[in-house]
């Protein structure tokens, strides 16, 4: 390789004096010779900056030899019948090495610059990536020890105190452990989804579905949750039935459902809706919360992503950026906005034609 650049560096200084050969020649009946030697200069100049210092001491070197060739009298010989050449001959030489040497120096002072930017620049993106790292083995390890240590204190409180305990006690702390455990579940399910949306491992079985059907599935998986907080669900008559996976588009939106439920207020209630083109089905679920800051609602469903919301327990942060993923598998896309009067609302676009893997 250093062969191959070496030897473009040598082509280039040829060529370049070939062209100021060329300038000259055109030139030559409006100047003296002597005054043509600012044009092999600028040749040289040019290979300094471009190519470094031994191909603009070449190109020096060829130009002193092209100028006697060419405009020295007698020309097209390497012959100098006035010796003064000589003198030309030199101080172009002298000053073209001169010339080179500096402009190479600084070029290279630039180069180095440059590779000491890149290198402060990686480092920081190294320093921001472990920093994210570190971020999100902190979140993990608090949402895995949470429910665990609920677990655990239910248990143990069952184990050493439960001769002294009522059965509405007891059955207080079942209660409290199999909740916990059930979040628990719901997070490492949600780590392995993710694992497998980013490595690609996760298939979609598509066959046409009823979005009907599709919400009712949610809402059943949702029913423990939701307790008695009102679900309105508005489908226009006659929706057509659309291609996607029904398992992955429950989890969707389950997943939803479960994020409105988690921050609206207990007495409002959740909206979802339904409309469709000849392209598209459009589905939205809205709730009465505290909605997002503007500037992180695109941000809502980057992975581990947190809105911190006074009084409101944090969720995984995985959620929703769960179901960008497998929106994103379906062709689709998923966005959030902030409604008028409070709250969030959640779009999902989905083709109504069954797209194929590649696309």
């Amino acid at each position: 390789m250093n062969f191959f650049r070496a030897a473009y560096g040598y082509l280039f200084s040829f060529l370049l004096v070939a062209a100021a050969t060329l300038v000259c020649e055109f030139i030559r009946p409006y100047l003296v010779p002597t005054n043509m030697v600012m044009v092999y200069q600028l040749a040289v100049v040019i290979a300094a900056v471009k190519l470094g210092l031994r191909p603009a001491i070449a190109t020096a070197f060829l130009g002193v030899l092209a100028f006697d060739f060419f405009f020295v009298p007698p020309r097209l010989t390497f012959s100098v019948a006035d010796k003064e050449y000589l003198v030309t001959f030199t101080g172009f030489f002298v000053v073209g090495v001169i010339i080179s040497s500096l402009v190479a120096k600084v070029r290279e002072q630039s180069l180095e610059q440059i590779r000491l930017s890149r290198q402060a620049e990686k480092a920081r993106v190294l320093q921001a990536q472990e920093n994210l790292e570190r971020a999100l083995l902190n979140s993990i390890s608090h949402d895995l020890r949470t429910p665990l240590v609920s677990i655990t204190g239910a248990l143990s409180a069952l184990q050493e105190k439960s001769d002294r305990l009522s059965s509405q006690a007891k059955q207080e702390l079942l209660e409290t452990a199999s909740d916990e455990a059930e979040r628990l579940n719901r997070f490492v399910g949600n780590l392995l989804d993710m694992t497998r949306l980013e490595a690609g491992a996760m298939r979609l079985k598509i066959e046409l579905c009823d979005v009907q059907e599709l919400i009712g599935c949610a809402l059943s998986a949702m029913e423990s949750r939701l307790g008695n907080r009102t679900v309105s669900v508005l489908l226009p008559p006659g929706l057509m039935l659309i291609p996607l996976d029904m398992v992955l588009m429950t989890q969707v939106l389950v997943n939803l459902l479960d994020n409105a439920n988690k921050y609206a207020p207990v007495t409002s209630a959740i909206e979802i809706n339904a409309s469709a083109t000849s392209d598209w089905l459009v589905l939205t679920v809205a709730d009465r919360g505290p909605g997002a800051p503007e500037a992180e609602l695109t941000h809502l469903f980057d992975k581990f992503y947190h809105v911190q919301i006074p009084e409101k327990a944090g969720g995984t942060g995985l959620g929703l950026s769960i179901c960008k993923g497998i929106v994103d598998a379906h062709g689709g896309k998923i966005v959030a906005k902030n409604r008028e009067g409070g709250g969030l609302v959640v779009e999902i676009v989905l083709p109504v034609t069954a797209q194929s893997e590649d696309e």
